[in-house]
């Protein structure tokens, strides 16, 4: 009877582990897709964007990224099988009434940010000022756009 009992533990701590890189594998292929799509819309030659981390729930996903001196965050959303961004933005996409209004239900919502505030623990100060830039006074792109010399 032990033997027994030894053998159906070793079975079931295969299938957890079996489990467990299933849900891994999953992870990573959608954080490798939401890269791609973008990678494809905003990568320049000589100038990519750095997407990490990236928070995942249900069909919606958060992304921080880089780009150069600029960053901020991209909302995405999983149909069909595609990620597509839905918006683009810098702290607003970590408030739950915005995540809301983009159609993200409020459990899912607050799963999203609870993920990403965790992921961002590992992210340096300055990585973290960049993400907050996107569409603010402070975004270069807008010093630029703003600059009118005559």
């Amino acid at each position: 009877m032990f033997y027994k009992m030894i053998k159906l533990e070793k079975l079931l701590m295969a299938i957890l582990a079996i489990t467990t890189c299933s849900i891994s594998v999953a992870a990573s292929t959608d954080q490798i897709e939401i890269i791609n799509t973008i990678s494809r819309i905003y990568d320049k030659p000589n100038l990519k964007v750095i997407t990490s981390p990236i928070s995942i729930n249900e069909n919606f996903a958060i992304a921080d990224w880089t780009q150069g001196n600029r960053g901020g965050r991209a909302l995405l959303k999983k149909d069909n099988g595609r990620w597509a961004i839905i918006t683009c933005g810098a702290d607003e996409l970590k408030d739950l009434k915005n995540l809301k209004d983009a159609g993200i239900s409020p459990n899912a919502a607050k799963v999203l940010v609870e993920q990403l505030n965790q992921l961002e623990k590992s992210i340096d100060s300055y990585q973290m000022y960049l993400f907050s830039l996107f569409g603010t006074k402070n975004d270069p792109k807008h010093a630029e756009h703003h600059d009118h010399k005559h």
